[in-house]
């Protein structure tokens, strides 16, 4: 196993251009009606996600050839073609598990070192803004002024616990907030942004509410334990490496997790089970995702198909 740092979660998109052409009628004239059939019944490989006009744009950014407004399948099945054959490391024309496994975990390393980055940066800002009085450390007072802004932002009612009725704005705050176009969003860490995070983070006895004394408690507690050398406020480093220490360790957990399942994948694609890959066999997960993001079927990928 190479030796990196970090990675982590979530099914990849896939970015990059290529030029290698495929040849052959099927990917010159489009899908068939068989062969689209077939794909929309099938659930192997990646999930297609829904298309957005940001989904959109990537996608013509990274597919689109001919440099006009849509993907058709000749495009997308040589970007694939290529994508294929730098898998195929010792160029013999199919891709065992070790190359196919190799090359998601090179750019899940990637993706995510950019999306730990991302979380630093935004640490460094936050406590910026905690440190209201900016003397370049947070004192326990800051600290506790920003847990009971966050109470009163959710406890809609004011009935001093935080629960399923508060939740009104979920929408606003989003259980959702990034998108795949944002860093920060490649290692998804537990927000107080959202009802979800903020339960994951304060519930501590785990009964489905955040009373006041439980949050300010649970702050106060990983205060103690952040301030490290134990002065009575919290340096930028002390702050930093506390977040550095969660955020590392939800990458590792997501890339074991990861990896186990790129293995699996492997195996599903492997339609005749003898331990390679072909490229038709690549291509199973290809076609469905095609066909899902063509969603009037008219075998390009355009605006037409961008979900309202």
């Amino acid at each position: 196993m190479k030796n990196v740092l970090y990675v982590s979660v979530l099914a990849l998109a896939m970015t990059g251009c290529a030029s290698t052409s495929v040849t052959g009628s099927s990917a010159a004239a489009g899908l068939s009606d068989d062969e689209r059939k077939k794909a929309q019944q099938d659930d192997r490989g990646h999930h297609a996600m829904a298309m957005t006009e940001k989904r959109l744009k990537s996608l013509l950014e990274d597919y689109n050839a001919d440099g006009d407004d849509t993907v058709t399948w000749a495009e997308y099945n040589n970007w694939r073609k290529a994508r294929f054959d730098e898998t195929d490391a010792d160029g013999n024309g199919s891709v065992n598990a070790e190359e196919y496994v190799y090359e998601f975990e090179n750019r899940l390393d990637e993706r995510y070192e950019k999306g730990r980055q991302a979380h630093v940066e935004q640490t460094k800002r936050r406590f910026e803004a905690l440190d209201e009085n900016e003397d370049g450390s947070i004192e326990w007072s800051e600290h506790l002024a920003s847990g009971e802004r966050i109470f009163t932002r959710w406890d809609k009612n004011d009935d001093g616990i935080i629960d399923d009725t508060d939740n009104t704005d979920e929408k606003k705050y989003g259980n959702d907030w990034g998108s795949n176009n944002n860093p920060i969003s490649f290692v998804r860490m537990p927000t107080s942004h959202n009802f979800a995070g903020l339960k994951e983070i304060y519930d501590v006895n785990e009964d489905c509410e955040v009373e006041k004394d439980e949050l300010i408690n649970e702050r106060r507690s990983v205060f103690y334990l952040t301030d490290t050398d134990k002065n009575g406020v919290l340096s930028e480093d002390e702050y930093l490496a506390e977040f550095e220490d969660r955020v590392d360790q939800k990458i590792n957990s997501s890339r074991r997790a990861q990896i186990k399942q790129t293995y699996v994948r492997f195996g599903i694609l492997d339609d005749n089970k003898d331990q390679s890959m072909t490229f038709d066999e690549f291509q199973i997960s290809g076609k469905r995702i095609f066909t899902r993001w063509d969603k009037n079927g008219d075998g390009v990928i355009s605006a037409a198909d961008v979900q309202g």
